[in-house]
């Protein structure tokens, strides 16, 4: 799964890695700070079909699943979400993309010089390896203005199996792709087998990140600042 991501740079850095020709920022720079622990619940930046780059609520529930009391949800499995109920109307016409500077796991481990006592849930932050950001497959509810005031509403990040190589924390992970990929995915002329064929091979493999331990001082969503980033040993 995908529950915690670092956002950052400025928002043209993530335009001008995307080669975006005409990028349009819906945001004041003077409101927002970088986000070094961002979760579910806050309003990360996405970037949209039209070049648009705006902050999104990050979650969903649609109107119907709302009724029956289901509950948000935070993440959407490549394999299924071209057919879910939750998600299929989106992945047909509202995919966008959410720039990343890296993303957190956590993974169960012996407490450090203490093997006998009981383990402990090691946060770890993964990035690429070029230090370059990366962009994160996602699908949003919210393609007008009016819409980020509906009850639920909000964006998704796409999900696919972990890489072998990859830190093994979970057997699921952001769906990563390069500017290139990524752009493929926002263009609305992408046909249905394109968009299998890019979601199946187009994704950043385990060969292009790092990763490492930081700080359990991220496990509390309040705490957002650089030292959450950095390493607390070499990374891998």
């Amino acid at each position: 799964m995908c529950g915690r991501i670092s956002q950052y740079r400025l928002p043209m850095h993530y335009a001008q890695r995307l080669h975006l020709k005409n990028p349009f920022v819906l945001v004041d720079a003077d409101d927002r700070r970088p986000g070094y622990n961002l979760s579910p619940g806050t309003h990360p930046l996405a970037v949209y079909p039209d070049e648009s780059i705006r902050a999104v609520h990050w979650g969903y529930c649609p109107p119907w699943a709302r009724e029956k009391k289901l509950p948000q949800t935070i993440n959407a499995r490549v394999e299924t979400a071209s057919t879910s109920a939750y998600f299929r109307e989106l992945w047909r016409k509202a995919r966008v993309l959410v720039p990343a500077d890296g993303w957190f796991e956590w993974r169960v481990e012996p407490r450090a010089g203490d093997p006998a006592a009981r383990p402990v849930k090691q946060p770890y932050f993964i990035r690429r390896a070029d230090g370059e950001p990366m962009f994160l497959a996602a699908l949003t509810s919210v393609t007008r203005d009016e819409h980020a005031g509906v009850p639920g509403a909000g964006f998704v990040i796409v999900t696919s199996k972990a890489d072998e190589g990859l830190v093994d924390v979970h057997d699921r992970r952001p769906l990563v792709f390069s500017a290139s990929a990524g752009r493929r995915w926002l263009d609305a002329a992408t046909t249905p087998a394109e968009l299998q064929s890019l979601v199946g091979t187009d994704g950043e493999p385990a060969s292009r990140f790092v990763w490492y331990r930081v700080s359990s001082d991220v496990n509390r969503t309040a705490n957002d600042e650089p030292r959450l980033i950095e390493p607390i040993e070499a990374p891998r």
